[in-house]
């Protein structure tokens, strides 16, 4: 059973009401063959992020920045395309690209608006080039009577950004756009984009700038009323970054996939379980596990062999036998060295080369009958696993094709900055391999990706916006998915599987909240993963973790105390005349050590501790990362949970007495009742009996010495997480200031330096 719960906040009003059906955008969804509630998300999803921008002429508005979550390789750049087409059907003259930090990935921008815009409606849209008659060429299409939409890739690097930021400096440009808001659409946001002194910044209260960071912010500076609507599949330095940073979104939408897409659910949850019936992922072994410094190794892998004729049988099965595919890749992905890349590129082509020659051999050959006997007997099995049987080749149909797909395949090795700004030409063979690295993480896209390798071993921590980022196999299609393998290291797998957790913890509660605020600017935290790199982030980021007993102190002020002694007993009484009792804890040893248990249903646990206060940060922290993790667990498919227990401590006894410190607001002396000379009487409060399956809140009353005028008695809670729902969150806990008084302090601040 799923439990839907809201906490009361103040709603982000959306800026402006959306034509969420013009010519245009019909135009692009039909042209794309977008129907049905593919079509439905599409609509909806890109008239919530455009309603969230400023009005296409509304110059004096201030300054909007929104985040658009997606899934990695989910169809991002759809969605900010069919925001291209909307903007113009909502009178937008404007849009600058800032298309990726690589000229491969500007390149793609480029030209799939070309494609997807142009090729249908092309008087309706204009690129401008960066070039010395941008300011001109940006002039003239404002000029023109049918009023096209005007469209600016350029490269996320500095010196591109400020070229174009002297351009929308110029007087051709101010008295072009006079009247005329921009948007600026940022396209994976968390890279390059983010201030790499953020965390030296709020430590020394200085304001230094990495340059891609201060480009951007000059850029903005020159854009009256502007939108600046950032695309990514891994925001948590988004969410986390300064609140008072330029760069921090204040609203939110989240991207639905299209009906195609994979992703993490099917991979690491096996959800929904009816589309393969298995697992798609393959373990490499340890020792297989590839590093440069720690297991290089020096000859090809059996995991590696595994994957790579896999990957031959696949290809001649979809793409010569049965002639569903016109070609299928792979990706290999190792170490970052080049060295690495070429060392994994070297091995598969021997093995090619080798296999292909005994293939070729008469049907006698002894080297032949092995191999034959090896991919009959090891591979093939595994090709078919999760083919349907009347849909399954015999091997001896497959055997004639295994040296078309050999002889018919690019190798290609994408490892450096001058190979990663190369295009692929996927006509070129029936069956592909790439070989890199970093290249091959974001942004990068692998058509008819089948078979991933990646025996890339982290050591440490890994942190989760990178390791995400090489999720390409998100990308595999519905069509051929049973057809499809991902080859990875024990470790990477369990980081994934967190990664997925925490991503769709992250979506369910930035779904049913209206904005960052609400959602507390707080992640779902991994032990196993570091959420962004630590430079881009304040330094006053609350980490919570949640596992075994964690007490909570109440006490900071009189004021706090009776409230929470107002409602605590007003709650106690609701129990006791509307609930029974779940069970006594230890009764028959003594009153202090005797407590009772209720189970509350998951809206009552959460009004509970929503009326409980906290007037320190941590604290209040915690009390809010359990509402969120409590919401979370109860939605979980198969009901993770549906109750959380309450257990009132000592409930016949008197209020245990504790020394205070009233000046910091803590208990001196031990917080939890220790145990009993013969420890099977009575463990100790922290080891009582506790659900191994729910949450359980601990009600405690204490008799504080010294304690606050007139206040004698205070109650307060410890939270039990058990072992197997422990976790960790990570919070931004700030106020956000107005955002035109930021960008008028950013002005000062900038102006002052330069």
């Amino acid at each position: 059973m799923s439990t839907t719960i809201t906490k009361p906040q103040p709603r982000n009003k959306p800026l402006q009401v959306i034509n969420q059906s013009g010519d245009l955008f019909e135009s692009f969804a039909a042209y794309k063959g977008m129907k049905d509630e593919e079509l439905t998300n599409l609509r909806s999803e890109t008239a919530h992020i455009l309603s969230f921008c400023n009005k296409h002429d509304d110059t004096k508005a201030k300054p909007v920045t929104h985040l658009a979550f997606g899934y990695v390789q989910s169809g991002k750049t759809m969605s900010f395309t069919a925001l291209t087409a909307m903007a113009h059907d909502n009178g937008y003259r404007l849009i600058i690209y800032l298309a990726g930090s690589a000229k491969n990935l500007c390149e793609q921008t480029y030209d799939r608006l070309r494609t997807d815009l142009f090729d249908q409606d092309s008087h309706h849209y204009r690129m401008i080039k960066e070039d010395k008659q941008m300011a001109d060429n940006i002039r003239k299409g404002m000029l023109l009577s049918k009023k096209p939409i005007l469209l600016i890739p350029i490269l996320k690097h500095y010196n591109h950004i400020d070229r174009l930021t002297d351009v929308c400096n110029t007087e051709t440009f101010r008295n072009a756009l006079k009247g005329e808001t921009v948007i600026i659409i940022d396209d994976e946001a968390d890279q390059a984009s983010l201030n790499n002194y953020g965390h030296q910044n709020s430590k020394t209260g200085e304001f230094k700038m990495s340059p891609t960071y201060e480009s951007i912010l000059k850029l903005r500076l020159a854009l009256s009323g502007h939108s600046y609507v950032q695309y990514t599949a891994t925001p948590q330095a988004q969410i986390l970054i300064s609140i008072d940073d330029i760069l921090s979104p204040k609203s939110h939408t989240v991207l639905s996939p299209g009906r195609t897409y994979t992703g993490g659910k099917l991979f690491f949850r096996n959800e929904p379980a009816d589309v393969v019936g298995g697992s798609l992922i393959k373990e490499i072994p340890n020792k297989e596990a590839y590093h440069e410094r720690k297991n290089d190794l020096n000859k090809m892998p059996p995991s590696l062999h595994e994957a790579l004729w896999f990957h031959v049988m696949t290809t001649a099965i979809l793409v010569h036998l049965q002639e569903k595919m016109q070609y299928l890749s792979m990706m290999i992905h190792p170490d970052n060295p080049v060295k690495s890349s070429a060392k994994f590129r070297d091995w598969v082509k021997d093995e090619l080369e080798r296999y292909s020659k005994y293939l070729l051999k008469p049907k006698g050959h002894d080297g032949r009958r092995r191999i034959i006997a090896e991919l009959k007997d090891k591979i093939y099995p595994e090709v078919i696993k999760y083919i349907k049987e009347d849909e399954r080749p015999t091997f001896e149909d497959v055997l004639p094709y295994l040296n078309d797909a050999i002889n018919d395949c690019q190798l290609h090795f994408v490892n450096s900055k001058k190979d990663g700004e190369k295009e692929i030409d996927w006509s070129l063979g029936s069956m592909h391999i790439l070989f890199g690295a970093q290249l091959l993480n974001r942004g990068f896209t692998i058509n008819n990706l089948c078979t991933t390798y990646m025996p890339r071993h982290t050591v440490g921590v890994a942190t989760a916006d990178t390791i995400e980022q090489r999720c390409r196999f998100f990308g595999y299609k519905m069509n051929y998915i049973k057809s499809c393998r991902v080859y990875l290291p024990e470790q990477s797998i369990k980081n994934y599987i967190d990664y997925v957790d925490t991503e769709e913890e992250l979506r369910t509660i930035l779904k049913k909240s209206d904005t960052l605020k609400e959602a507390g600017h707080t992640l779902m935290n991994s032990p196993n993963l570091r959420q962004c790199r630590k430079n881009v982030l304040p330094s006053n980021i609350v980490k919570t973790t949640m596992a075994g007993n964690c007490k909570m102190e109440a006490f900071d002020s009189p004021e706090v105390i009776e409230h929470n002694n107002t409602i605590s007993n007003a709650f106690l009484k609701k129990l006791e005349q509307t609930k029974t009792i779940s069970h006594i804890l230890y009764p028959n040893t003594t009153k202090q050590r005797e407590h009772r248990v209720w189970n509350l249903t998951i809206d009552e646990a959460v009004d509970f501790l929503l009326d409980f206060q906290f007037a320190s940060v941590e604290e209040a922290v915690r009390r809010d990362n359990t509402i969120r993790y409590i919401k979370y667990l109860s939605s979980w498919p198969g009901c993770k949970i549906d109750h959380v227990e309450f257990m009132q401590m000592a409930y016949a006894g008197n209020p245990m007495h504790r020394s205070f410190d009233p000046k910091k607001a803590k208990i001196e002396s031990t917080f939890y009742t220790g145990k009993a000379t013969d420890g099977s009487i009575y463990p100790g409060d922290q080891h009582v009996q506790m659900s191994e399956d729910t949450i359980t809140i601990q009600l405690y009353k204490f008799e504080l010495e010294p304690c606050y005028p007139n206040r004698p008695t205070a109650y307060t809670l410890s939270i039990n997480y058990p072992k197997k729902l422990s976790t960790a969150y990570c919070t931004n806990n700030q106020e956000v200031k107005d955002i035109d008084i930021l960008f008028k302090e950013i002005e000062e601040e900038y102006e002052s330096i330069v």
